[in-house]
């Protein structure tokens, strides 16, 4: 086989592929996938808030607890807690948001993951700013014991 053809194969492969994965799913199987998706999602957000509500009861003391070190530590364990449960409902956001996209063929599917991915990174930006700010609040907190 020549050079060229080789070269032409390989092209008409690679748009091929590129192709089916903009295809339209069926309506079932879109269906059937975001239902899977939602699912996913909640046993996520569900395991994530229950590992944010034992951080809230293993930290209950040392957040009332008079040494600031001890405040500082579990007003960041609880941040670190909450960011982990907005994440998993993100996530879990995108999935779900990805799937229904597959009922759109090229160019709308592709913007439409785009505009999933997008609202994902901004929640993610937002999730990442708070807990930035409670990281500052806790060191904050934790300097008073060294005045």
């Amino acid at each position: 086989m020549s050079k060229s053809i080789l070269t032409a194969l390989t092209a008409c492969a690679s748009l091929a592929m590129l192709t089916a994965c903009q295809r339209a799913e069926s309506p079932a199987e879109v269906r059937s996938d975001v239902a899977e998706a939602q699912a996913d999602r909640q046993e996520s957000v569900a395991d994530a808030r229950q590992d944010q509500a034992e951080v809230i009861t293993d930290t209950a003391e040392a957040a009332t607890s008079r040494d600031p070190d001890d405040r500082g530590d579990a007003i960041e364990d609880r941040a670190e807690a909450q960011y982990n449960t907005t994440m998993a409902a993100a996530q879990g956001d995108l999935d779900v948001a990805k799937q229904g996209c597959e009922s759109l063929t090229g160019d709308a599917q592709s913007a439409c993951k785009q505009s999933a991915e997008a609202t994902y990174q901004a929640k993610r930006a937002e999730a990442q700013s708070v807990l930035e700010a409670e990281r500052r609040r806790s060191d904050q907190t934790q300097q008073q014991d060294n005045r």
